[in-house]
Parts: structure tokens; C-alpha cells; sequence
């Protein structure tokens, strides 16, 4: 009796010690990932100009742009030459104004969570934007997970209205939204692909076609197929870009891993900027 006694108390006291490990670990892994929130939100660097804005009214009024009008563009409103010659060309000069009195203001950055450990930063005001086109990519390295800042990502498939086709989190199918989406973001990059103006359409039209509906999951690329034509049943923000390119034998993903991530399509070699806010305008996504 004895003896069965105490062989009932080391299998309570074992169970106890199991139990015991199994929430400490599981509090280790919470705690952990709270304290990368912490680190990722602390060492959050928004950018904006620290030398003079300088007035460009007469180099918008010329008929011609040198080199040099460009490389000044750039510098006072994070428009490249394809983000000036989109409104400039069109005569949307009061745009590019705009854009480079937003550029030089200081905004209020509020980081905020939207997810489990997941957190976006954002500003009080929507940016002013370049002029889209079908097929562009808009990307942000505002959305952080734990300590890893992954960013956000978007393509453009109605540059006209500003329509993207987006996945944006765990919960939700992919679907149409606004390029209102990222205007509020502390940060936002958009990219155009060097393919010509047909070829990117006929992206994004694949896109509006076939790509919506679909559940969202981090795991695509490692519990399932980064690419397979026959089954497209899950996707992630920046795989749905580099998914509807893929389709069209282009592969946007910059170092060629099991999952594609907002920087590494940033840092293409296939795509140029169009137009930034909130990134170093020299180092840009590095």
C-alpha cells in the first residue's frame, strides 16, 4: 500500500514538473515576442528631410527637366523621374507641390496593434501620391511582427481610381481596397516594374481575375508551394504581388527564398521607385 502510495505521489509530482515546464516555456515565448514589440517599436526611425526645403516653382514652369531639375525633384518631394514626369508631363504641377509640402512636414507617429503582436505605425494625415498605374507595387515597412518588421504590400490594379488588390492578415481572403490603405502609413515606397505599360496590365488585370477570395496565411512558400498554378488557395500581401508577376514568368522576389517578403520585391532588380515617403531617400529599404 505504501509502496503504491508513493509511486501515486512521483507521477503528481512529475506531471506537476511537465506542467510546470510547459508554462514556462510557453510564458518564455510570450514574453519574448512582447519584448520584440517593445525593441521594434523603440528603435522605429521615421524620416524626413533634415536640410531646406527649397522653392521649385520655376523648375516646374520649364519645358524641359535636366539631369539636375530631376536629382532636385527627388530631393524635395521623394518623386523619381517616373513619379515627375507622371504629373508634370500631365500638367499636375500643384501635385507635385503638395507632395513636397507633405514631404517637409513633421507628423505625429502612432504605432498601434491590429493583429496579436502585430503592429502598424501610422500618421494623422493621408500622403499626396504620384500618379499609379495598373501594375504598380506599393510597399510599407510600417507593419512589424514581435521584432520582425516585415512590411506591407499592395498591387495596383486600377491606377486610375487608386484600387489595389490586397491581402492584409490572418482572419481575412484577399479583396479590392484603397491606396487610402497606405497614404496614412509612416512610410510607403511605390514601385513600378520595368516591363512595358501592356505587359503590366495584363498583371494586373490576372490579378482582379484570379488572385481575390483567397484565405490569408504566413506560411505560403513553406507548409505549401511558393508557386503552383493548379492550386492558388493561400497568400500572404507580398506574395499575392509576386504571385500575379510569377504567373507572367517574372520572379519579383530578390533573393529567391521559400517566402517572399515586402523588402526583398523593394529590392528587385526588376522594379524601379516611383515615389517615397518616410524612407532615407539614399539607403531607401535596406
Amino acid at each position: 500500500m505504501e509502496k503504491e502510495k508513493r509511486k501515486k505521489k512521483n507521477v503528481k509530482k512529475r506531471v506537476a514538473i511537465t506542467l510546470a515546464c510547459i508554462v514556462f516555456f510557453v510564458g518564455s515565448v510570450l514574453l519574448g515576442l512582447q519584448i520584440g514589440v517593445i525593441y521594434t517599436d523603440r528603435t522605429w526611425v521615421h524620416w524626413w528631410p533634415d536640410y531646406e526645403k527649397k522653392d521649385i516653382t520655376a523648375t516646374l514652369e520649364k519645358s524641359t527637366l535636366t539631369a539636375a531639375d530631376y536629382e532636385l525633384l527627388y530631393e524635395q518631394t521623394g518623386l523619381t523621374k517616373l513619379g515627375v514626369d507622371g504629373l508634370w508631363g500631365s500638367g499636375n504641377s500643384r501635385q507635385i507641390l503638395k507632395i513636397q509640402d507633405f514631404y517637409f512636414e513633421e507628423h505625429t507617429v502612432t504605432c498601434s496593434r491590429f493583429n496579436p503582436y502585430t503592429y502598424s505605425e501610422t500618421i494623422e494625415k493621408h500622403a499626396p501620391i504620384a500618379k499609379l498605374e495598373d501594375g504598380d507595387i506599393v510597399v510599407s515597412a510600417t507593419t512589424h511582427v514581435s521584432g520582425w518588421r516585415l512590411g506591407h504590400a499592395a498591387l495596383v490594379v486600377d491606377g486610375d481610381t487608386g484600387t489595389l488588390a490586397e491581402a492584409f492578415g490572418p482572419g481575412e481572403v484577399s479583396k479590392l481596397s484603397s491606396i487610402s490603405s497606405f497614404t496614412d502609413l509612416a512610410n510607403l515606397m511605390i514601385l513600378r516594374p520595368k516591363f512595358p505599360k501592356e505587359f503590366r496590365e495584363q498583371v494586373a488585370e490576372y490579378a482582379k481575375e484570379n488572385l481575390l477570395g483567397v484565405k490569408y496565411s504566413f506560411a505560403v512558400g513553406i507548409l505549401s508551394k511558393k508557386y503552383n498554378e493548379d492550386s492558388f488557395t493561400r497568400t500572404q500581401c507580398a506574395h499575392l504581388v509576386w504571385y500575379a508577376y510569377r504567373h507572367f514568368g517574372v520572379d519579383l522576389d530578390s533573393n529567391g527564398g521559400l517566402v517572399v517578403t515586402p523588402p526583398e520585391m523593394a529590392n528587385s532588380p526588376y522594379v524601379e521607385v516611383v515615389q517615397i515617403y518616410g524612407f532615407d531617400p539614399v539607403k531607401l529599404w535596406t
